[in-house]
């Protein structure tokens, strides 16, 4: 009958509707514009030990995930260009303003030399330092509350559908072994960026 069992991501309630309409619309005369490339970057966190997700499996079994409760994490910062799917990453044990700058100065090397470059982000404090030196990234804040507006977040959600549903890190190389794995395949392979961007 057409229904389908799913999980509804949480949402946040405290948006200002106005100013998502007043991004949305600016963000849309950017994309109209040939002279400007439109990064978006987020970070994320990703554990050791598993979530729980739907999987398929027997009537009446009972699946397990095993976790080990050790507390591994580790964090990524990224940015990707959902025009082409061009992604760049930086793998980090937390985010301070000056591992945020040395991404900013990473990234410098991957932007087009003969366009305005805008890059889309939340308001994270480490984001509004006034000692960083973006370069020629010009910062876009995204309105407070609106992560469904950064399709970077589409990836950390498939990223950690595809790499680590079931995945356990017995330490934390075990976990940067897997995430580098992962990372690479989005660098590696701009169009699934594209299509999971444009979804």
């Amino acid at each position: 009958m057409g229904y389908v069992h799913l999980r509804p991501r949480p949402y946040p309630l405290n948006q200002d509707e106005e100013k998502r309409k007043d991004f949305k619309d600016k963000l849309s005369i950017l994309n109209s514009d040939d002279n400007v490339e439109i990064w978006y970057s987020d970070e994320s966190g990703v554990e050791g030990d598993p979530r729980s997700r739907r999987i398929i499996a027997k009537k009446g079994s009972r699946p397990v995930v095993y976790y080990k409760g050790a507390h591994i994490k580790e964090n990524i910062i990224g940015a990707v260009r959902p025009k082409d799917g061009r992604f760049v990453s930086l793998l980090s044990s937390h985010v301070t303003s000056e591992l945020f700058q040395a991404f900013l100065n990473e990234l410098q090397k991957h932007i087009s030399n003969n366009k305005k470059v805008i890059m889309v982000l939340d308001n994270a404090s480490w984001h509004k330092v006034k000692k960083l030196n973006w370069g020629r990234i010009e910062p876009f804040y995204l309105p407070p509350y609106s992560p469904d507006l950064n399709p970077i977040e589409r990836i950390w959600l498939d990223l950690k559908a595809k790499f680590f549903t079931l995945f356990v890190a017995n330490n934390k190389g075990e976990l940067v072994e897997k995430l580098c794995e992962a990372l690479n395949f989005y660098y590696d392979n701009p169009e699934v960026c594209k299509s999971i961007c444009y979804r």
